[in-house]
Parts: structure tokens; sequence; C-alpha cells
């Protein structure tokens, strides 16, 4: 029988080889299935974060991606890329450069808080501007409309001024006056009415009622009631009707203007009020025409007119004069009334008034409480200069 071969020693290392490369390929492999099933893992999330999205929709973004790139200039492309490269470019200048005074100054802060604040006010007033040019658009197109709408102005004709040619006023002369105003004439007849003023507010009875009136008789030295002449030689006792400040223009107001007036009663045309001057015993006697009274000029070129009438009875009286207070509204009615006078032959004054007030101050039987003004702080100063000077009023004239 044959012996058996002794293998050989060079087949060894050819058989460890072989297990070596076993091993190698058996790793790869393992290594394959683990990155194939983490890619599966990636894929999966990927597809799971995205949209839905139908077959129509992806047919849709499709063919419009396929529009765009279509449309597209590959050089168009490179312009914006240098575009937005410059552009970040520039952004990172700026970074480096906060941050080189962040470094310089580390405390500075930029507070976007205040920022935004001031950003918001801003916007308010910008709003609150617009709102105020719009209101001024608005006023300048009303006006325009309203400027559209005035009538062009025609100024009044031209009329003849006489100048005046000043006469004394005689020292006994019976003076008779009349209002001009709004374009009328209103006699106010007044001392008849200041007379009827003093028999009303004689009619004591019912003022003390009401607490308006106090009534003393005065004395003399000896004790005995002082006494004066009437108008009809009686005599009659003086006395002094106080009355209080507060109650008496209303109480006078509702028993005097409140009454209808007859057609010879000398209030006819106007209003008479009562009023204590301030600081003063004093009561003042106010007349002011009636809202409704008096005459035209149309109606004064009337030989029957109430004007022309007076004027003729005032003509006859050698003491009579017309005088007129003329306010600024009315000067072309004052020089009509004027020629009227003229032709009648009755001298006439005239003055300038800014309203129809006549006033009077009732006698010293007539008087009201009354607090007397402050004395100045500090007493009455002591003038050691020459007087003042003291310049007299003008007397009235006649023209």
């Amino acid at each position: 029988m044959a012996r058996k071969a002794k293998p050989h020693e060079e087949e060894l290392p050819f058989v460890a080889l072989m297990d070596t490369m076993t091993n190698v390929v058996g790793v790869l492999i393992i290594v394959l299935v683990m990155i194939g099933i983490g890619l599966a893992k990636s894929v999966q999330k990927v597809l799971s974060d995205l949209p839905m999205v139908s077959v129509e929709e992806h047919k849709i973004l499709k063919d419009e991606m396929g529009q765009y790139d279509a449309k597209r200039d590959p050089a168009e492309v490179q312009l914006e890329i240098a575009k937005l490269q410059d552009e970040l470019k520039k952004i990172e200048d700026e970074l480096h450069a906060l941050e080189g005074e962040k470094s310089k100054n580390p405390n500075v802060m930029v507070d976007v808080d205040k920022l935004a604040k001031e950003l918001e006010e801003k916007r308010k007033d910008r709003d609150r501007r617009k709102l105020e040019a719009q209101k001024m658009l608005a006023d300048i197109d009303k006006m325009k409309v309203q400027l559209d709408n005035t009538p062009r102005y025609q100024p009044p004709p031209s009329m003849a001024i006489r100048l005046p040619n000043p006469k004394p006023l005689p020292d006994n002369a019976t003076i008779h006056r009349i209002f001009v105003t709004e374009g009328k004439l209103v006699y106010v007849n007044g001392d008849p009415l200041f007379n009827l003023v003093e028999e009303e507010l004689k009619r004591d009875n019912q003022a003390q009622a009401m607490g308006v009136l106090k009534r003393e008789n005065l004395k003399g030295p000896d004790g005995k009631p002082l006494t004066k002449k009437g108008p009809k030689g009686e005599t009659i006792v003086q006395r002094h009707s106080t009355f209080d400040p507060a109650k008496l223009p209303t109480y006078f107001d509702n028993l005097f203007n409140r009454r209808k007036p007859g057609s010879n009663d000398p209030n006819r045309d106007v209003l008479v009020k009562v009023v204590p001057v301030p600081n003063q015993p004093v009561i003042q006697l106010q007349i002011t025409p009636r809202p409704d009274a008096g005459e035209l000029p149309e109606q004064q070129r009337n030989t029957t007119s109430h004007f022309r009438t007076f004027l003729r009875s005032v003509a006859k009286d050698k003491t009579g004069v017309v005088w007129f207070h003329v306010c600024r509204d009315s000067i072309a009615a004052y020089h009509l009334a004027r020629e009227i006078a003229d032709f009648e032959k009755v001298p006439v004054g005239w003055d300038i008034m800014d309203k129809p007030l006549y006033t009077r101050n009732l006698p010293g039987d007539y008087m009201v409480t009354f607090t007397p003004a402050p004395a100045p702080p500090g007493g009455t100063p002591v003038s050691t200069g020459p007087p003042p000077v003291v310049i007299a009023a003008p007397k009235a004239s006649l023209d």
C-alpha cells in the first residue's frame, strides 16, 4: 500500500488569504445593507415632510418650471448672481463694521423697541398731517365755491355832501332828539318820556310790596320835612326813593315796556330801561328804538308823514331844535332827512353814534343802594407837580 503523501508547506498561506478575503467581503456586504437601510429611512422622512400634491398639481408645477427654465437667459441669470454676490458682500462689510464698533464700545446696543415706538409715532404724525391737508383742501374747495357764488361788490351811488357851517346852540333851546338807524327815523321824545318814567316810579305801592323800593322823607336841620314846589305850584314833601339795584331793571321792564303803548304815548317808538350806575347811587335812564318803529325814506318824502308834520310843529317854536343821532349805517337816510328839515326851515344839529342809545340820569330823589369803589392801594398819592390841565368838552353847535 502506498504511503500517503505529506502536504506541502506552500499551501498554507493561500488558505489564510482566502479566509481574510471572505471576512472582508462579508463586512462590506453588511455595510452596504446598513447604508441602504439608512438611505431608505432618509428618503421616507423627506417624502413625509413634503406637502401632498395631486397628479394634476404636479403636472402644472412641472409645466411652469419648464416654461420658466425655457424663458430664462443664462446671461441674465449670471448677472443676477453677480448682483446678489455684490449685495452679500456689502452686507458682510456692514456686519464687519458693526462688529468693529461693538468691539470698540461693547455697551452700545440698539433699542429695537424704542425704534419701533418712534416709527409708530412718525406714522401717526404722518396720518394726522394727511388728515389736516385733506381738510385744508376741502376748505379751499368750499371757499372757491363760495367765491364763485358771491356777487360782485357794487359801490353805492355817489351823494353830494354839504360842508357843515357851525352855529352856536341857544342856551334856552328845546332839543327834540331823533335816532337815524337802519335807514329809518325814530323820534325819542325825551322830556315827556322822562316825566312819564318819573310818574311810573312814584307808584311805589307795588314796588314796596315786591321789596324793590324803600321810601324815606327828607328832614331839615330843624327836624321838619323838606318840601319843594311841584309842576303846578303845589307843595311836595321831598323823599328819597331807594331801589334795590338787583331787582330794579326787571321790575321796571315788566312795569313799563310790557304794557301796550297808546298812539300818543311818549314811548310808542322806543324802549326804556332804568339801570344802576356801577359804584354810584345814581339811576340811569336808557332809551333805544323799538325794532319795528321808525319811518323809511320813501315815507319821509310824503308831505303828510309823521316826520314832516313833526318838523312843522318844531318850526313854530323859536327855541325848537332837531338833533339827529346818526348811526354809521344810515348816513344816506340822514342826508334825506336833513334836506327835508332845511326845506321846513328847522335848525338842526347832529352827531355820529356807534349804536342808537340815549342816556340820562334820574334826579337825586331816585337812588339805589350801592357799594363805593375800593380805594387804590397805598392811599391817594400826593401830587407835587402842577395841577393837570383839564380840557373842556366841545360845546354842542348847530349845523
